[in-house]
């Protein structure tokens, strides 16, 4: 009876495999295809409450004969990534399964083609826009099995002027009917004369920079593609932010981005310059906001107008001096007839009982110039009548532009006072990324934004909300307890959820996080940012491949480590950074780090923090192939860890003693050497460095001839890292356990693995280039193709 009551299980046309940070464009692209007749499964559809879900996922691809595998900005996630390797191992071995990548809007090449095996598939790309209709219509082809078939004839092409880009959106500007035509004209004037140099708009705070160079733009972009970039916060403190932002349009422009890895192996000027060498025929328009004077800034200028035929447009606070050759063009305070016109137009659009003539006559100058201030002021009038707010005989310093957003910002409720506050502290934060992160907004905040936005206190961009700079002093003079408040309940409430946060909240986490530590370093609140980022969190970062995030948040630690004196923390953190900044190709940065750490560790009587200086120099050194170094600094470090009793510090060591000779050729003294490792760390080390150096010993049996203990140590390795979910080493043990079958002769066996090396996704960009080589031979040449010595392979 039981049996027979059982839901059958449905079948699908087709199973959606996404990443959770893709919901809202996987949501509409389902929705169409099931208007269009087709059954699919979404999970958020499909699965039964109270049920286990990862069984019904399982059942679910089973009964659906497509996989589309939706692919987008963060690329695939990490359950995603077992369904598609699922779907991928069903059609290996014989199923009909047809696996469809999916490119969604931001994605690029590198999102999903790390994915091993995924890029063979034909895709789907809706990077240009969900509703493009011929891509949709390949994209139900697909899941019929059925060839899309050509386009249907093309209308008559009727002229028309080409699409506005994103770049106002990008810097949280609202497209309006007035502009500044002096400005404008000043700028653009500019722009033409200046003989391909950058032109710098600078002026006041809220005299509308970015309005008008918004509005050059248009003017400008012709037949241009346009890069808009931020040029504050995130991008100047970590500028490796600014890279992966020029990357992304470029694989989402031209389709030219470069591998992450190609980026993460160069300090981050020549990695920038090589991105704009891959355009360097386009005809570009390059819009950069907020510039801060300083060798950031010279740098950024300097690269891109380097680029032929690039006009380079850019705010900054100030004059950038007169270091390069750009241009710089005044924006000036509002003229009275610009202000009259300003009014004018404010009033209109916004629907306010206000004569423009009334307004110039009652407000002083100072006002009356500033856009900010005047609009502020305007929409005031919604909640009082203007005249009681331009009383004569109110002094004449109350209403100048900083004193009237500050007393307009001091008489809003206490309750909308906290809000913008709030406000403040998650200034350009996506709030679907709070909220993805499990991070709860103060109680009233949503309701109390939208009057703010009301009175232009705060505006809406980019899925988050913006505060201008004057509103922020304003609020800080006001209320000067009221931000430093907001910022370290903001900081709480994030650490609460960094301490809570699953694998899949990472991502949000990354994103929302950098922007807070920046804001609390400004602010001085050095024990919200420690109580924000706990050390475990970094790891986690660091092995999820957040890296800049992770450099951006340990310089941070670092700065509140200095003021507070916290003296080991300033050194281990250093040696991480340095650590990192290594790996990442940035030597001379590293290298300074570690001086630092020197000066730092000196005064401190610890041997753990020597040892670590020790492995660190080490490190570097083996990096730049400097192996009389490396072992050098390695005989100094296995002292001191001996003499501390540190004994993962010791394998670590040893086991780049073992590594310097195998890169060398030299396998008995690296099996030596990883012994030595194995016999030091014994069952207390991290697992993954020592499975690793298991790996590395094998790797030497194997070449010194003994295949036989090669291949059981390797089998008996891979078992251990799959039971102790040591994934990241996974592929390289595999790869080698594939090389030794091949040379015992099982090459069906080798072939077998080395497709489970390739599912299994290296994290070394060498490793993963080695197992595809070795797939493809193994498959197109066979045995015995790649000589044992090879060392491409090995």
């Amino acid at each position: 009876m039981r049996n027979e009551a059982r839901r059958p299980t449905p079948t699908y046309d087709a199973f959606i495999s996404y990443n959770s940070t893709d919901l809202d464009s996987v949501r509409r692209l389902a929705q169409r295809l099931h208007e269009q007749g087709f059954e699919v499964f979404l999970d958020e559809w499909c699965l039964v409450p109270g049920e286990t879900w990862q069984e019904a996922l399982i059942e679910a691809l089973d009964s659906s004969p497509c996989c589309l595998v939706m692919c987008g900005p963060q690329g695939v996630g990490p359950w995603q990534n077992e369904e598609v390797h699922t779907a991928i191992e069903a059609r290996v071995r014989g199923r009909t399964m047809r696996v469809l990548p999916v490119l969604l809007p931001g994605s690029t090449d590198t999102t999903w083609r790390s994915v091993p095996f995924l890029g063979r598939f034909t895709y789907c790309d809706f990077r240009q826009g969900l509703e493009q209709a011929r891509v949709f219509e390949r994209l139900c082809a697909g899941i019929r099995g059925q060839a899309p078939g050509p386009p249907p004839p093309a209308a008559p092409a009727t002229p028309t002027k080409p699409a506005p880009t994103d770049f106002r959106s990008r810097f949280s500007v609202t497209a309006g009917t007035w502009r500044r035509v002096s400005a404008v004209e000043a700028a653009r004037g500019a722009v033409l004369t200046g003989g391909g140099a950058p032109v710098v708009l600078y002026g006041l705070p809220g005299v509308g920079k970015t309005t008008v160079l918004c509005d050059v733009a248009d003017e400008c972009r012709s037949d241009r593609t346009v890069l808009a970039l931020p040029m504050g916060g995130t991008a100047a403190a970590e500028p490796r932010c600014l890279v992966d932002e020029v990357n992304t349009w470029l694989d989402t422009a031209f389709g030219r981005g470069l591998p992450a890895e190609d980026l993460y192996r160069q300090e981050w000027p020549d990695a920038l310059a090589a991105l704009l060498r891959r355009v360097a025929g386009e005809r570009l328009l390059v819009l950069l906001d907020d510039l801060t004077d300083g060798p950031f800034a010279d740098t950024v200028l300097r690269t891109f107008a380097a680029l032929p035929d690039t006009v380079v447009l850019a705010t900054a606070r100030g004059h950038l001096g007169t270091g390069h050759e750009a241009v710089h063009v005044a924006v000036p305070p509002l003229s009275p007839q610009e202000s009259h016109e300003f009014i004018a137009h404010v009033a209109t659009s916004m629907g306010l009982p206000v004569a423009p003539e009334d307004v110039t006559a009652r407000l002083p100058d100072d006002v009356l110039s500033h856009p900010l201030a005047l609009r502020t002021f305007l929409a005031h009038t919604r909640f009082v009548p203007a005249p009681l707010l331009t009383d004569s005989r109110l002094p004449v310093d109350v209403l100048s532009a900083r004193a009237l957003v500050a007393t307009v910002v001091a008489r809003l409720p206490a309750a909308h006072r906290s809000a913008l506050a709030h406000a403040v502290a998650l200034d350009r934060v996506p709030l679907a990324d709070l909220l993805e992160a499990g991070v709860v907004l103060p109680p009233g905040f949503t309701a109390a934004l939208h009057d703010l936005a009301g009175r232009c206190l705060v505006s809406h961009a980019a899925g988050g909300i913006e505060v201008p700079r004057l509103v922020a002093e304003a609020l800080d003079a006001a209320d000067p307890s009221a931000g430093r408040a907001a910022l370290c309940d903001v900081a709480a409430r994030l650490g609460e959820a960094v301490r809570e946060a699953e694998d899949t909240a990472l991502a949000p986490l990354a994103r929302v996080l950098p922007r807070t530590a920046l804001m609390l370093v400004t602010a001085g609140q050095w024990r919200a940012l420690q109580e924000m980022i706990p050390p475990g969190f970094l790891d986690r970062l660091n092995s999820g491949g957040f890296w800049k995030e992770y450099v951006l948040l340990a310089r941070a630690l670092i700065s509140a480590a200095d003021r507070l004196r916290d003296e080991t923390p300033r050194v281990r953190l250093r040696v991480r950074v340095s650590r990192k900044m290594g790996q990442l190709g940035d030597t001379r940065a590293a290298w300074d780090l570690v001086r630092e750490a020197e000066a730092l560790a000196g005064a401190l009587d610890s041997t753990s923090l020597h040892g670590d200086l020790a492995g660190l120099r080490a490190f570097l050194a083996y990096l730049q192939g400097d192996d009389t170094s490396t072992l050098r600094e390695l005989k100094g470090c296995v002292e001191l860890r001996t003499r501390d009793g540190d004994a993962g510090g010791l394998l670590i060591a040893h086991k780049l003693e073992g590594n310097v000779h195998l890169r060398r050729g030299k396998y008995r003294k690296a099996a030596a050497a990883y012994r030595a490792a194995l016999a030091a760390g014994g069952g207390e080390a991290d697992p993954r460095h020592r499975t690793d150096a298991e790996t590395s010993l094998a790797i030497c049996d194997f070449r010194q001839g003994n295949d036989e203990a090669a291949a059981v140590r390797l089998e008996r390795v891979v078992r251990e890292m799959r039971a102790l979910s040591v994934l990241g080493e996974l592929p390289r043990a595999l790869h080698a356990l594939a090389l030794v079958h091949e040379s015992q002769g099982l090459s069906a066996r080798a072939l077998e693995v080395a497709r489970q090396a390739a599912l299994a996704r290296a994290n070394d960009p060498a490793v993963r280039a080695a197992v595809d080589r070795l797939v493809w031979r193994l498959e197109n040449l066979g045995p015995g193709a790649g000589p044992r010595a090879g060392g491409a392979d090995s």
